[in-house]
């Protein structure tokens, strides 16, 4: 479990491989040193007060290298004024609450909701003797009525389960009216797989995506890049979600506890159907059959079409894939927003920056997400792909004893059940997959307990 450190308890602690920044007296001994976190408002969705220190937001700094926190809240001038830090690289985080009243009088713009959640995240934030601040911004996300509840990527046991074949994704109405579900669409983010700075990435590890959609920030701050961008069918009032209720996205909606023939005509048995799930009951599946034939990639063999399951209709496919397959290395952020053909069709195509005559990747404005989570490991390998502002952090699956879990585990993030009003399920929401999710077994139309 990692260990919370109270302001003014600093244990001394021992790091590897500081630079020489860090050396103090040249006595390999490390000291702390004092440090500010100073919190404004992010300066494109709040112009008018971006200058703006923000009183009473809770900030915690994590290192990186051993998981210690510290937390504080900042004063009224926006500083979280720490005496004695020690030198190495954190993740800083910033969250805030707001009443209506409160969001109203401050910021200037009126609000449809009674409470208002704030984020920020800041990584590889370096700490010693010549560096003594930073300056993280805050933003309010959407907070839609349409959330993602659950995000199975894990799989399950490669030789007993049903490996990467049971994935899926749940959505959530969490709102007390009903919604129609058709034409939403499912986004799966690209970004950089890993950290290291280079001459095509942003100093946290991020593509530059200015490099190749032009733009300048804006590139990288106002939208998302996908390589896989699906759509729930309908006419607009065939697949209503009911309040407080939800549907599923299989990869392949069978029942996975079963033997199954594939597409060769070859039966498959599970040797242990405890470890997987049924997926027969899904409400749409990403059946592709033979999609990207065209350029030599034959279908998964298990990618087997439920008649009885709408198919989820392909917007804009990239990759030589035949199947959805939730990349359990790169781990994809996931999102859901509404886009109609047209506005879809004016959206630029663009190539990473890592490679910028290969692959084109759909340019989405981010002001049409309506909910994103975030994905990583305990390491956090690979810098985030969603703006703070739609997910102020991010989620991995953990075991019972809370230490990050591997993947094909059988296990689920979940979000958290915030309250039941007239049986009606409302599930946490504040833009920051951290704190909204829990990990679970695997459960398609479960709840968090």
């Amino acid at each position: 479990m990692k260990r919370i450190i109270l302001l003014l308890i600093i244990p001394i602690l021992t790091f590897v491989g500081c630079n020489r920044d860090d050396d103090f007296g040249k006595n390999n001994e490390i000291k702390p040193v004092p440090f500010t976190v100073n919190i404004k408002y992010d300066a494109s969705k709040y112009p008018q007060v971006a200058d703006k220190g923000v009183a009473n937001v809770t900030i915690t700094l994590e290192n990186k290298a051993t998981g210690d926190k510290i937390t504080g809240k900042t004063d009224a001038n926006g500083d979280l004024k720490l005496t004695a830090v020690l030198p190495g690289s954190y993740n800083v985080q910033a969250e805030l609450q707001m009443k209506k009243s409160q969001y109203e009088q401050e910021i200037g713009e009126t609000t449809s909701y009674e409470t208002v959640h704030f984020g920020g995240l800041q990584e590889k934030v370096t700490v010693n003797a010549n560096i003594s601040s930073t300056l993280v911004r805050i933003s309010s996300g959407n907070l839609g009525d349409l959330v993602i509840k659950q995000y199975y990527y894990a799989g399950s046991d490669k030789n007993v389960g049903a490996n990467i074949r049971d994935q899926f994704i749940e959505i959530h109405n969490n709102s007390d009216q009903t919604i129609y579900a058709d034409g939403l669409h499912l986004v799966f983010l690209e970004g950089n797989v890993n950290n290291n700075v280079t001459n095509y990435t942003l100093p946290s590890g991020q593509y530059d995506w200015s490099l190749t959609a032009g733009g300048g920030t804006a590139a990288n701050t106002d939208f998302v890049y996908c390589n896989i961008f699906i759509k729930i069918p309908g006419n607009g009032s065939q697949y209503p979600i009911l309040p407080g209720k939800s549907i599923v996205i299989a990869q392949t909606a069978v029942n996975h506890k079963a033997p199954y023939d594939d597409i060769n005509g070859k039966s498959i048995a599970i040797q242990d159907p405890g470890k997987t799930i049924d997926l027969s009951q899904a409400d749409f599946e990403t059946y592709m059959g033979t999609y990207n034939t065209s350029i030599g990639k034959k279908p998964f063999a298990w990618d087997i079409q439920n008649i009885m399951v709408p198919d989820m209709l392909v917007t804009y496919w990239s990759i030589a894939s035949n199947d959805l397959v939730l990349n359990v290395t790169s781990m994809l952020g996931v999102g859901i927003l509404r886009a109609t053909d047209a506005e879809v069709a004016s959206w630029k195509r663009v190539a990473a920056p890592k490679d910028p005559n290969g692959t084109l990747f759909l340019q989405i404005p981010k002001k049409y997400i309506i909910d994103g989570i975030d994905i990583t490991d305990k390491e956090q390998k690979a810098p985030k792909d969603f703006p703070s502002d739609i997910d102020a952090s991010r989620t991995f699956i953990v075991n019972k004893d809370g230490l990050a879990e591997a993947t094909f585990t059988g296990l689920s993030v979940i979000r958290k059940t915030k309250e039941i009003i007239n049986n009606r399920v409302v599930l946490q929401d504040t833009n920051n997959s951290a704190n909204d999710f829990i990990t679970i077994d695997a459960n398609p139309r479960g709840y968090a307990k």
